[in-house]
């Protein structure tokens, strides 16, 4: 069975790691803008697909999947309404972060997964 807090916790401890991350790589300025907005992106959608899986052992790959595109579609309307960028008028650039976003996510939870089921293997022999 789909667990919705578990979705909703992976969700904000995704946001907070990004949150936390990016304010320490812009606070040390160690990367110029296009790395520091590529370490946010993985950040985000790696930890997504750790997290997600971890609360949600049922649903492992729906959860994930929902809690990429939540997080890409919140991402859109941070966008439109606080820094004023008209995302949505280009459909093939939305199309493309939302494809990236998702693959990223599922291959981390396909590794995550098939690293949690080696592990549940050898605690059983």
């Amino acid at each position: 069975m789909f667990q919705f807090t578990g979705l909703i916790r992976a969700m904000g401890a995704s946001i907070f790691l990004t949150i936390v991350i990016s304010f320490l790589l812009g606070l040390m300025n160690v990367l110029n803008v296009q790395g520091t907005i590529l370490a946010a992106f993985l950040i985000t959608y790696v930890s997504i697909g750790i997290l997600a899986p971890l609360w949600n052992r049922e649903t492992p790959y729906f959860a994930t999947f929902m809690g990429s595109l939540t997080l890409t579609v919140l991402n859109f309307i941070f966008s439109i309404v606080v820094l004023h960028i008209p995302v949505f008028t280009s459909p093939l650039e939305v199309n493309d972060q939302i494809t990236a976003s998702i693959v990223t996510s599922f291959i981390t939870a396909f590794l995550m997964i098939t690293i949690l089921k080696r592990m549940e293997r050898w605690n059983h022999d």
